[in-house]
């Protein structure tokens, strides 16, 4: 066991330094409608955050990728840079997102269902990143996708995913993540139970977004009780405000807890 920790950590150290020293394509799609001024360092956070993920887990290599959403590339065009070797699948209901990543960073193409359960990628992964999903569904559906998705990890997958923690529920005003009327119900029902969903108005301008996707918002305890709910999984770490210092990051995987 020594050994093999002592080749992890020399693996992952030597993906990051190669990451590190190498170039991000920084082209942006014409219809990423995630283009602002902290684009490329919001991508930077994520490398970070899936680099300390795997050395803090049981994750020996990664191989295999699924970035999901993958939207236009803001995440995977570090991905890509930290695991060179790895094979990705580019996921999303935005159809010209997942065709950008496929034409310009090589992904596998992979058309998401309004119902993500429906989704069945027929392969396991070493990594999930699933960034600024559940920041956008009910409880309900985080409960189901998270233990959906757990299902496609390899033997020593992890998945790593974003929330709406404490911090959010700060800050959701000043950010604007939804009209008031809105945001006060979801908050109050937040306050209450642990977590708190409203869907985005009609014609909000979120694009192909269809269905009941809106703002959500989770306390840590929640989270984390829903994901010890998830057979066959343990929690590696939650860290509040993990992901660029807004989004919590949540880090769960195999082998299981008794493995």
């Amino acid at each position: 066991m020594p050994g093999e920790l002592k080749d992890r950590r020399l693996y992952f150290a030597h993906q990051y330094e190669r990451y590190l020293a190498s170039e991000i394509d920084d082209y942006l799609s014409p219809a990423d409608t995630m283009a602002d001024q902290w684009y490329m360092s919001v991508g930077v956070s994520a490398a970070q955050v899936i680099h300390a993920a795997c050395v803090t887990s049981w994750v020996h290599r990664v191989e295999a990728v699924l970035d999901l959403p993958c939207g236009h590339g803001r995440v995977l065009r570090h991905l890509v840079k930290l695991f060179p070797d790895a094979t990705f699948d580019a996921c999303d209901l935005d159809r010209d997102g997942v065709e950008f990543c496929a034409s310009r960073f090589g992904a596998r193409p992979m058309h998401s269902d309004e119902d993500l359960t429906k989704l069945n990628p027929r392969r396991t992964y070493d990594l999930i990143w699933v960034g600024s999903l559940f920041t956008h569904i009910s409880h309900s559906r985080t409960r189901a996708w998270l233990a959906h998705l757990a299902d496609f990890l390899s033997a020593t997958g992890i998945m790593v995913a974003t929330f709406h923690g404490r911090f959010s529920s700060k800050m959701g005003r000043e950010y604007g993540y939804i009209e008031e009327s809105r945001w006060l119900k979801l908050l109050n029902e937040y306050e209450t139970t642990g977590y708190g969903y409203h869907d985005y108005p009609p014609k909000a301008g979120h694009g192909y977004i269809a269905g009941p996707y809106g703002i959500s918002l989770s306390n840590p305890a929640t989270v984390i009780a829903d994901a010890i709910s998830v057979p066959g999984i343990r929690v590696f770490s939650y860290t509040e405000r993990g992901w660029a210092g807004h989004q919590d990051v949540l880090v769960v995987g195999k082998p299981d807890l008794l493995a």
